[in-house]
């Protein structure tokens, strides 16, 4: 190596380290399935009346019949059981269930709770999930853990602490981990290998924003290794994160934006709920264009969360099941990471918690109402998830292709957009209320005697008017 080359070379190390660079040579890019995945949210207490690994199994056949290609599980490992009610979440508290068992409160990373199985009843599941063709992923809750976490009896510096020295807290009164601790960083990653030699294929990372960069840069470099198509799942927006750690973030103004608009009594967490389609949808670009083109973002209208807050409020107990049928048009074809929760594919309607004991014997009304997949709304959301998630898996201008936003038709209520990949270019739009509506879409010259890809409830004119009826939808190449 003469003198030049090798001051070049020790420029670009010296470039690498200050950038992070020699992190992202460590990373991999994203497995070329999840552009075209849909992945389906399983709360293994509200899956079943049953509850457990071997139910949720029986089940798997329904699951991947509606097209699904991914099972994200929330938690379900040993739930804490500290009583002291100090330690328990205002959420958990207010459920009523007077349990302290909370799954996002952890005791035993490495330790499936005997409510849902053991771990040669995770693996079953698995080894079907697999069998069947799909990937299994689960909830990283590392940010913090329950009081009597096992991590405290093994090492000294398991949590943070205060200047006083007493255990620091995060808002859901729960000790947050400290990553200082070499120790520490050790055993989480440990666990990780541990879950992937039992078949997971990928993490959700429970507020991940707030977990330290350089960790989980630790962490997927040394599960690539072992796993090298691990996926890693954000519930969190910073780009860092997605740029050295992650392949996917949340598209929390969409999703929010668009539940709430669509059910104006829902919660409105992050997003004003007051605020018209036209107000909303700014935003909703603005934070999409911070987000690296490359990067997936999960669209969701119902998660763990969500359901469980939203009560008697639940869009599909109080909207028709074309409400949310138009929302999904747009999160399946829109770009992203399509997310069906728990029963969304058959319009489930039931209440809904996480924090429902199996013990409680009130906890049966909380389950997926499985008897609304042999009701017309059930079997109308299922046929129409089958049919989104055959487009993302075998149209490339979906799973492939950019993206541009149509706006005016915001102001009538209408979302739209346009995919394109290569010379080819569809039209997508859905209109959110009850009420017509019509417009000519902004740069969309549409053929009324074209055939859409998937219509319902809307015209389109021969001077190009989309005339839209009660939560009408259309995907129409031009």
């Amino acid at each position: 190596m003469n003198k030049t080359m090798k001051n070049n070379g020790l420029k670009l190390l010296a470039i690498a380290l200050l950038t992070g660079g020699m992190a992202h040579a460590a990373m991999r890019p994203t497995p070329e399935y999840l552009k075209r995945a849909v992945v389906y949210q399983m709360v293994l207490r509200n899956f079943t009346r049953d509850g457990n690994f071997r139910a949720a199994t029986e089940m798997l056949e329904h699951v991947r019949s509606a097209g699904i290609d991914v099972v994200y599980l929330t938690p379900f490992v040993e739930m804490d059981c500290d009583m002291n009610e100090s330690g328990w979440s205002t959420r958990q508290k207010a459920s009523g269930y007077h349990t302290p068992k909370n799954p996002y409160r952890i005791s035993n990373y490495d330790k499936i709770d005997p409510e849902y199985g053991h771990d040669a009843d995770f693996k079953a599941f698995n080894d079907k999930a697999h069998a069947l063709g799909m990937k299994v992923y689960m909830d990283l809750v590392y940010l913090h853990c329950g009081p009597s976490n096992v991590m405290k009896d093994l090492f000294t510096d398991a949590f943070q602490k205060n200047p006083d020295g007493t255990v620091r807290m995060t808002k859901w009164h729960f000790p947050y981990v400290n990553f200082e601790s070499k120790d520490v960083r050790k055993y989480l990653i440990d666990s990780m290998l541990h879950w992937i030699q039992l078949g997971c294929d990928g993490f959700r990372c429970d507020v991940g924003d707030a977990v330290p960069i350089d960790f989980w840069v630790e962490a997927v470099t040394a599960c690539q290794k072992v796993k090298p198509e691990l996926v890693m799942i954000n519930e969190g927006t910073k780009t860092e994160w997605l740029e050295k750690a992650f392949d996917a973030c949340y598209a929390w103004p969409w999703s929010f934006s668009i539940r709430n608009f669509l059910t104006p009594a829902l919660p409105g967490q992050v997003t004003a709920k007051n605020k018209t389609l036209d107000q909303k949808m700014p935003g909703v670009r603005k934070y999409e264009e911070s987000i690296p083109k490359n990067a997936l973002m999960f669209c969701f209208m119902d998660n763990h969360d969500t359901a469980a807050d939203d009560g008697a409020n639940r869009f599909d107990r109080v909207n028709p099941v074309e409400a949310g049928n138009a929302a999904f048009v747009l999160t399946f074809l829109r770009r992203g990471l399509p997310l069906v929760f728990n029963g969304n594919e058959i319009a489930d309607n039931s209440l809904n918690t996480f924090f429902a004991p199996v013990e409680d014997v009130a906890r049966a009304r909380k389950t997926i109402d499985w008897a609304r997949a042999l009701q017309p709304a059930g079997q109308k959301r299922l046929a129409l998830i089958r049919a989104l998630a055959k487009l993302r898996h075998d149209d490339p201008v979906f799973y492939d292709g950019t993206q541009e936003w149509v706006t005016n038709g915001e102001a009538k209520n209408v979302v739209a957009f346009v995919r394109r990949h290569g010379d080819r270019a569809v039209f997508v739009a859905a209109n959110l209320r009850p009420g017509t509506a019509e417009f000519i879409p902004d740069g969309v010259s549409l053929d009324a005697g074209k055939k859409p890809l998937l219509s319902e409830n809307v015209k389109v004119e021969k001077d190009g008017t989309c005339r839209f009826g009660a939560y009408g939808f259309i995907a129409q190449e031009f």
